[in-house]
């Protein structure tokens, strides 16, 4: 984690009014912000022990690290805007494995407004690769991630997450990746499940938990 900063509200405001905005045919800049929009996540998201057991999991990974990330925004309309804005964010890691090589990570970062008079909210577990998502959630490194594709929703945290689906290697074989990413109060989760070949077992979306 980072020291030495004081946090800033989550809810940062981007400085200057429309009117301000320097436009060009129909386009235009909104002014950046020279410091960064600093937030926390508020609660972490987990696998509960019951549900831990019962798929063969054991907990690998319980600890909070720092996200610094560039969040770029486009907004659409009579204007056309553009912002970007630099984000620290401090996010919990929960990690599972299992004897067959399965693994399963929960990732539970703020939810940050990027422009406030806009509503602009964005999660930045987003603005990172797919390969540094599955190593943030699991703690598994992949390689040659491809064959991203959405594929529906499941429940998860009395919503319903977007779940999308991808190919990668890991340790020299092929592995079958699902990722699932919800909206929790004031936070974003991004839940990663890995599945060797040939290892059996559903991607446990369902069985996440937050004490929030």
């Amino acid at each position: 984690m980072t020291g030495g900063r004081a946090p800033r509200s989550r809810r940062a405001v981007l400085t200057g009014a429309v009117a301000a905005l320097a436009t060009t045919a129909g386009c235009g800049l909104l002014p950046e912000e020279r410091e960064p929009i600093e937030a926390s996540a508020t609660e972490p998201a987990y696998l509960p022990e019951p549900a831990a057991s019962s798929g063969g999991y054991a907990e690998t990974l319980s600890t909070e690290t720092t996200l610094e990330v560039t969040v770029r925004v486009d907004l659409s309309g009579d204007v056309e805007l553009t912002s970007t804005r630099e984000v620290i964010a401090t996010a919990f890691r929960r990690g599972y494995e299992a004897d067959d090589g399965r693994r399963f990570g929960v990732v539970t970062a703020p939810a940050v407004t990027v422009i406030d008079r806009f509503d602009v909210v964005r999660d930045p577990v987003t603005e990172l690769g797919d390969a540094r998502v599955v190593e943030l959630a699991t703690g598994l490194s992949v390689a040659d991630v491809s064959g991203r594709e959405t594929a529906g929703s499941r429940p998860m945290l009395g919503g319903e997450a977007a779940v999308e689906t991808a190919t990668a290697t890991a340790d020299g074989g092929a592995v079958s990746l699902r990722r699932a990413r919800v909206r929790a109060g004031e936070d974003a989760v991004t839940a990663v499940f890995v599945s060797p070949d040939g290892a059996d077992g559903d991607a446990p979306f369902g069985a996440v938990a937050r004490d929030a």
